[in-house]
Parts: structure tokens; C-alpha cells; sequence
């Protein structure tokens, strides 16, 4: 007898557990909590057939998320989660069947015992009673590799496709915008107000990304306003997570000096990008135009050169570099290098009229330098 009531009073305690450890999805706290807590434990099968929406499903398997979401075991060895926090954020009445959340974490790494701060943010949408975590990163990185290879037309599709399953994906905004902005073929009108539409929502959403000021940025550069531009950029900085997150940051300042004429500070700026990491391809871009700029063409080469050997930006970027490149040998009488590269430039934009033009020139090069 005394042995049956021990088996019940062990069943019921364990009952008790299980209910105390249950996910309540009519709570959507409860629910991110638990998927912040199982994300950090890596049991990303459970979150994927317990926690995503039925809409995130749809654009990735269970495979594809578990390795998406993995961490090496090696990896969370190397840190101890110091401090979370999760934040809500007002109900918008015009969208009541989603709720969004922010999640900011604090990372002592062992070796060193250096702090790293993280931030992330979630829209969990209501299914039927449950509130489920809508996941778009698959899709998300899909996007940015089409604007990356110069698909803009394909990358606007499927970042469209995200803010209809996810309205308040800030990241989807802030890619949107920039592939508006690289993408050449559009009308003035049309591409002006796709950055600026996309950019300034995504910071509505989102004011302490630091990226979304970047991006803002590059508007204004395109226009011309580059108080503006540099104004949006250390506004960014404060918002940077850790180093190399603000060297794209000096970079850019380095960038809206040199079209300022003040060329000092654009060095002073453009140098500490180079301190925080010296094999930047985009910085070593940025410093060949700055060397350029002041026709201090041998030094331009210098940087140029450095930029090439370093790993490819983005096709609108490594066009430019090339261009940039072409034109600093141009000035010192290298035709065939110059020839080269606009070549290359065109490769990647044969639309492009600026390269059109400058080819065009190269052509006269031997008669004209030589």
C-alpha cells in the first residue's frame, strides 16, 4: 500500500513539473520567453514544431532551420549569457493579431572576459488562440544574396513577401530600401521613394539598429546632403554593438568629408576604420577615393589595389571600385590596366552610361598619354 501511494505522489509531482514548465500560447510573453530560453539551450526542433507561425513553415524546413539556427557546441562554451531582458512594445489597433517584442542580452566571452552586447527583435502572431513567432531569416538571406549579385528586381519580390507575413521586420525594410537604392534601372522618382519610404520605417521600427542609419545615409549621399549623411551616421554609432559594426560607419564619414573637400577629417575617419580592422576591402575603396580626390593618383593605386586583392563587395560596389581603379591608372599613363578594369566595371553594369563614357576614352589612351 505504502508503495502505491509513493508511485502517486511521484506521478503527481512530476505532473506538477511539467505544468510549471508548459508554455502558455494564449500568453505570447510566456511564449517568446520559452523560445528565447530553448533558443539559448539550442533545441531548435522543438522551437521549430512548437513556437514558429504556419505562414514562417512555408518558406523553410525543419532541417534548414535547425542548421540556420545552430550554434556549435564550441561555441556556447565560449560564453556565459551575463543578462536578458525582453521588452514590449504598444499594440498597434491596426494589427491586433500580432504583438512585438524586443530581446537585449548581455555576453561575458571566457578568454578574455569581454562584454558583448545583443539585441534582437520578434512579432509573434496569434493562430487560432496561440501566439507563434514568425521567423523570416531564410528568406531574408536569400534576399540580400539576389541584391548582393545585382538581382534587385528579385530581391525586392521576396523582401515584399517577408513584410506580408512579418509587417514589423525592420531588416526587411532596411534591405528594401537598399536595394531601391543600388538598382540603376529604375526611374528617379520610383527608386527616391523606395529609399526613403523603406528607410525611414525601418527606423521607425527599429531606432536604436545601427544599420538602418546607415542606410538613411546613403540616401542622403545620393543627393547630396552630406551634413545629413554624417549626422544619421554618428547618430548610428552610438547605436553599434561592438567594433566592426562602426567600421562601416567611419568609412562612411571617411566618404561624406572627401565629397566635402575636408579631406583631414575624412583621413582622421577613414583611419580609424583602418585600426579596428586593416583588411577591410570597402575601407581600403573608400581610402583610393580619398587619395584620388586630392590627385594623389600613385597612393590611390596603392589602396585600390589593396581593395582588389581583398574578398568582393556587392556588385554595385566592386563596379565602382573598378571604375575607381581604371580612372587612377588612367591619370599615370597605365592604359592597358585602365582598360582593364572599366572593362570588368562594365561586366558587371554594361548599362552603366559613366562607364560607357569612360571606356569610350580609354580608347584614345595611347594616342592621348602616350
Amino acid at each position: 500500500m505504502k508503495t502505491k501511494n509513493l508511485k502517486l505522489i511521484a506521478i503527481s509531482f512530476t505532473t506538477i513539473i511539467f505544468s510549471c514548465n508548459r508554455t502558455d500560447f494564449s500568453n505570447p510573453e510566456d511564449v517568446l520567453k520559452n523560445y528565447c530560453e530553448l533558443a539559448d539551450k539550442n533545441e531548435n526542433g522543438k522551437l521549430y514544431d512548437d513556437y514558429l507561425s504556419s505562414n514562417s513553415k512555408e518558406f523553410v524546413t525543419k532541417d534548414e532551420f535547425i542548421k540556420s539556427a545552430m550554434l556549435a557546441d564550441s561555441t556556447l562554451m565560449q560564453f556565459n549569457i551575463i543578462d536578458k531582458k525582453i521588452s514590449a512594445y504598444p499594440v498597434d489597433v491596426n494589427k491586433p493579431t500580432y504583438r512585438r517584442y524586443k530581446e537585449e542580452k548581455a555576453y561575458l566571452y571566457k578568454k578574455d572576459t569581454m562584454k558583448i552586447k545583443a539585441r534582437w527583435y520578434y512579432t509573434l502572431i496569434n493562430e487560432n488562440g496561440n501566439w507563434k513567432v514568425i521567423w523570416t531569416n531564410t528568406l531574408l538571406s536569400f534576399a540580400v544574396q539576389k541584391s548582393f549579385d545585382g538581382n534587385y528586381s528579385e530581391a525586392r519580390k521576396t523582401l515584399e513577401k517577408i513584410i506580408e507575413i512579418n509587417p514589423f521586420n525592420g531588416d526587411a525594410y532596411d534591405a528594401l530600401a537598399s536595394a531601391y537604392y543600388r538598382d540603376e534601372s529604375l526611374p528617379p522618382n520610383e527608386k527616391e521613394n523606395g529609399i526613403v519610404k523603406n528607410a525611414k520605417y525601418a527606423l521607425t521600427l527599429e531606432e536604436d539598429i545601427s544599420t538602418h542609419y546607415n542606410t538613411i545615409s546613403t540616401y542622403y549621399i545620393n543627393i547630396g546632403n552630406y551634413d545629413l549623411a554624417i549626422q544619421n551616421l554618428e547618430r548610428g554609432i552610438e547605436y553599434c554593438l561592438n567594433t566592426s559594426e562602426k567600421q562601416t560607419f567611419y568609412s562612411n564619414i571617411g566618404t561624406c568629408y572627401t565629397s566635402l573637400a575636408k579631406y583631414d577629417k575624412a583621413e582622421e575617419a577613414i583611419k580609424k576604420s583602418l585600426d579596428i580592422n586593416d583588411d577591410d576591402t570597402f575601407t581600403w575603396f573608400r581610402y583610393g577615393i580619398l587619395m584620388y580626390a586630392q590627385a594623389k593618383n600613385d597612393s590611390a593605386i596603392i589602396c585600390l589595389e589593396k581593395a582588389i586583392s581583398l574578398p568582393k563587395m556587392e556588385n554595385s560596389l566592386q563596379g565602382s571600385l573598378y571604375y575607381c581603379y581604371a580612372l587612377s591608372c588612367f591619370a599615370v599613363n597605365k592604359c592597358s590596366t585602365a582598360k582593364e578594369y572599366i572593362v570588368k566595371a562594365l561586366d558587371i553594369n554594361p548599362s552603366d552610361p559613366t562607364y560607357q563614357y569612360f571606356y569610350n576614352k580609354t580608347k584614345k589612351c595611347n594616342e592621348l598619354k602616350n
